[in-house]
């Protein structure tokens, strides 16, 4: 797929570019009114974030830097990793958010793939015992529906939480395991069961 950030200047993307970037924005990533795409992960994902960074570096900005922030509500300091993509993206802003509140872009169904989601559960994702939660809380009820019903769509039934998160159905923990196992970063092989 071609992007575009001016009159001349193109970017080439691949299918499997935008399966992980739609993953990325469905979970931790955060996208600028400019069209850049930032990547972060806390310092203990290096190998994950820099995994994320060797897939998209031809559409990226320069490594992945370290940043170090103090919580003040916690009285601690945090260190994590991020990149940037470059800035080809705000066509996907304006379907992304709306009054700058992420939402669930229906016209990105198609590239919701099985490693879309796998990045999407290495993200924002966790499994204990019989519970495997998706954070979804940022996005609308609506955006939530449509995203259990394209998680459907792959076999995967999931239950609408009060809380905002999606809880996959016991009976499609298997499946859905299955779906994203393929994709999952060995460093991250812990959130699988």
């Amino acid at each position: 797929m071609i992007f575009t950030a001016r009159k001349n200047l193109k970017l080439d993307v691949s299918d499997r570019q935008i399966e992980i970037l739609v993953g990325c924005l469905l979970g931790d990533a955060y996208l600028t009114k400019l069209g850049k795409i930032q990547v972060e992960q806390c310092y203990k994902q290096k190998d994950y974030i820099d995994w994320k960074y060797q897939e998209l570096a031809s559409i990226s900005y320069g490594l992945p830097k370290e940043v170090v922030r103090f919580e003040k509500a916690d009285n601690r300091v945090t260190k994590s990793l991020r990149f940037w993509t470059r800035q080809y993206f705000r066509v996907w802003r304006n379907i992304f958010y709306r009054d700058n509140h992420k939402v669930y872009p229906k016209q990105l169904s198609k590239w919701i793939s099985p490693l879309s989601i796998a990045v999407w559960y290495m993200d924002d994702g966790y499994h204990k015992d019989k519970n495997c939660i998706l954070s979804t809380e940022s996005f609308d009820l609506e955006g939530r529906k449509q995203l259990a019903k394209r998680l459907q769509d792959f076999g995967v039934e999931v239950i609408l939480r009060k809380s905002g998160k999606l809880r996959i159905r016991t009976k499609s923990l298997l499946r859905f395991f299955e779906l994203i196992r393929p994709y999952i970063h060995k460093s991250m092989a812990y959130k699988l069961p």
